[in-house]
């Protein structure tokens, strides 16, 4: 989606009093092919796709990939090949995308797209503990997940992941005459994402916040060091201020474990598994290790 729409939707969500819209969080990039390796699990009455791969190692967690707003399981191409060499990892697609049936046709909260994952999990007998990847809208998707079920998480990396903070405040850095032309010229056709999937990103914030997600374990939280280009905004100077209040919060989220610890992209834009899958990789390896380090028990 156009950065001018991601605004748009973040304003309406932001001030907006009803209506709430379902809206895109990071985007949607694909490698050009999609996966139809892996199996279908029946899950809620739909089946999901499940791609599975590696042996799992004796004490070594099993990797669960979670894919950004829109981005099915081909997203990690450059990443699963590579994780399978040392351990087992799994990546998915969540109902509506790639392989996997649609979920119903209203807007879907992610409380209910985590309690999918952990039922598709169960069925396909694919036990914890987890090391959670998550871009994105991805990496919220692995905090709510770490927070309703967190014996089974031992480590995370996260991706470039969206913040529960970034609308709001992103809205606030926009000038008032902006902010009241875009939602004066609103279509409702603006204010829809097309495609499989329709997360309610409207009660993302709320959500969050009361979870706040914590926990002492492994973190690596991967950053786009990109700069955000001038090009895609109405207002050029928003860009540097949309990008700092992006490092801002990256920040927050390093902060969330004892353990964490941030790399940043230099190389890569947003979908930094596809501009530099090897961070995402050496970060998982890294991850694993502590993970592994802690389960030690002295003789």
């Amino acid at each position: 989606m156009h950065v001018a729409g991601r605004l748009l939707l973040m304003a309406v969500c932001a001030v907006a009093s009803a209506g709430c819209a379902s809206a895109q969080v990071g985007g949607n990039q694909a490698d050009g092919s999609s996966q139809t390796a892996g199996q279908m699990v029946e899950v809620g009455g739909r089946r999901l796709r499940l791609n599975c791969m590696g042996e799992r190692v004796s004490g070594s967690p099993t990797v669960v990939l979670e894919s950004g707003f829109g981005s099915d399981a081909s997203v990690w191409s450059k990443v699963q090949p590579e994780v399978l060499k040392f351990t087992r990892v799994c990546s998915y697609d969540r109902a509506g995308l790639g392989a996997s049936q649609p979920a119903p046709a209203s807007p879907r909260t992610v409380v209910a797209v985590t309690e999918e994952l952990h039922a598709l999990l169960a069925a396909a007998k694919v036990p914890a503990p987890y090391v959670l990847v998550g871009h994105s809208l991805g990496g919220m998707l692995a905090r709510v997940y770490a927070s309703y079920y967190p014996a089974e998480v031992v480590g995370m990396v996260l991706v470039d992941s969206a913040h529960e903070d970034e609308a709001d405040r992103g809205v606030a850095l926009m000038p008032q005459e902006m902010l009241k032309e875009l939602l004066r010229t609103a279509r409702p056709e603006d204010l829809k994402v097309q495609g499989g999937e329709a997360i309610d990103t409207c009660a993302l914030r709320p959500l969050m916040n009361a979870l706040n997600w914590r926990a002492d374990i492994p973190l690596v939280v991967l950053t786009q060091g990109i700069p955000y280009r001038a090009e895609d905004y109405t207002t050029p100077a928003l860009a540097p201020k949309y990008y700092q209040l992006h490092l801002e919060l990256q920040k927050e989220l390093v902060g969330r474990s004892r353990k964490g610890r941030q790399v940043i992209a230099e190389k890569s834009g947003h979908f930094i598994h596809q501009d530099q899958p090897e961070l995402v990789i050496a970060a998982i390896r890294q991850v694993i290790a502590e993970a592994q380090t802690k389960t030690v028990r002295p003789n």
